[in-house]
């Protein structure tokens, strides 16, 4: 550590000199240590603020992996500190075995400081192994051998060579007096019952009691059968039927009339003049389909155009749709126009404004027209239109345009 930021701890209760805490009397030694210490920088000042530090306790001086380790935050007092090793990461009853251990001490994200402290006994340690006082065992085992004494305190090893020869009786002492009667035992629990004894003779004959009340009436029979039927009364007489009335006589039918002569034919009129002939109806037409252009913020043309050729006077009806519609959010702000372009745009009519498709949907637009006023040319014609929203606007399809020219 010496070529760390962190020079040395200087140990004022370090594990080498340090001791199981809290042993009671009665009570098994925690498996705790107390570790307490000082640490400078490698400057030689001591150490102030909050690092982690890493204890670990290896089963030799060279070993790479340790038998136990834990990590403490410690808040440092001008260097000094003091932990309790093992109420992080429990201390096992064979950590320490009775051999050597070496302690390695990590600060921060320093290398382990070198040289490893071995792990030794304090003073009165050294009398652990011969007890010299009063011992307070709950029991006692013997290596090899097993339980002696058990939780009770009674011997339960071996008993050979622990009972001597009987003595010769004693003298009978004196009498003591009379104890107090002791307290009554609680009453048993109740026998069994014996067997049934034989019947004794019949007693005489009671007198008769009284009439006891009537019974409800019982219910009533199922009905008898039917009696014979009656013999059928004699029929009585007809009555006379009344007289028909008499039907009046059909009145004698006219005489047809006499077909009059058929008249001459009248001469035929004079034919008039022939009216002026009609103008004729279309003259001409066109048809368009393919992917709809997706709207942008200016207008222009969303439908596949037709091309048209007019003469001064004639006119342009125009239809077109699109499948337009919406990706993963939803679109809003669509205008739509039909439209004939010869240099720049021109939208026909109000057109229809605010239209909307919900996120991962699409929908069929569509609007028609008849363009009149126009000069003789050739024009583009479609479906226009724009949006402030365009570029929610990606979920399009397939758009279809049709024009006829006609006088």
């Amino acid at each position: 550590m010496a070529s760390s930021l962190f020079r040395t701890f200087v140990a004022a209760a370090a594990f080498a000199g340090s001791a199981w805490v809290g042993l009671g009397a009665a009570e098994a030694a925690p498996l705790a240590v107390t570790q307490q210490g000082r640490l400078f920088d490698s400057e030689g000042n001591p150490v102030a603020g909050t690092l982690d530090v890493e204890f670990a306790v290896y089963a030799n001086e060279g070993d790479a992996v340790p038998i136990w380790s834990e990590v403490h935050s410690i808040t440092f007092d001008d260097g000094f500190f003091s932990v309790s090793l093992g109420s992080v990461t429990p201390l096992e009853d064979d950590t320490f075995d009775g051999s050597v251990r070496w302690v390695g001490v990590t600060v921060g994200s320093d290398p382990e400081m070198s040289p490893r402290a071995p792990v030794l006994s304090v003073p009165y340690a050294l009398s652990a192994e011969n007890a010299t006082g009063d011992i307070t065992p709950s029991s006692v085992t013997i290596p090899g051998y097993g339980l002696v004494i058990n939780a009770q305190g009674e011997w339960v090893g071996d008993p050979t060579n622990l009972q001597g020869p009987q003595g010769p009786p004693g003298q009978q002492g004196i009498q003591g007096p009379q104890g107090p009667a002791g307290a009554m035992g609680a009453t048993g629990p109740q026998g069994a019952a014996g067997p049934q004894g034989p019947q004794g003779p019949a007693g005489p004959q009671g007198p008769t009691g009284a009439t006891g009340p009537q019974g409800p009436a019982g219910p009533q029979g199922n009905p008898g059968p039917a009696g014979p039927a009656g013999a059928t009364g004699a029929t009585g007489p007809q009555g006379p039927a009344g007289p028909v009335g008499a039907t009046g006589p059909q009145g004698p039918a006219g005489p047809t009339g006499a077909t009059g002569a058929t008249g001459p034919a009248g001469p035929a009129g004079a034919t008039g003049p022939a009216g002026p002939q009609g103008p004729s109806g279309v003259v001409g037409q066109g048809f368009a389909s393919g992917f709809a252009a997706a709207p942008t913020a200016s207008t222009a043309f969303i439908s596949p155009t037709v091309s048209v050729t007019i003469a001064a006077g004639q006119k342009i009806f125009v239809s077109s749709n699109a499948a337009l519609g919406a990706g993963a959010n939803a679109a809003t702000n669509l205008n739509l126009y039909i439209c004939y372009q010869s240099g720049t745009i021109t939208q026909v009519g109000g057109g229809t404004f605010g239209l909307t498709a919900a996120a991962n949907q699409r929908q069929l637009y569509g609007l028609s027209a008849v363009i009149t006023g126009l000069s003789a040319g050739t024009y583009l014609v479609g479906l226009c239109g724009s949006s402030t929203n365009a570029a929610n606007w990606t979920n399009n399809e397939y758009a279809y345009n049709s024009a006829i020219v006609f006088n």
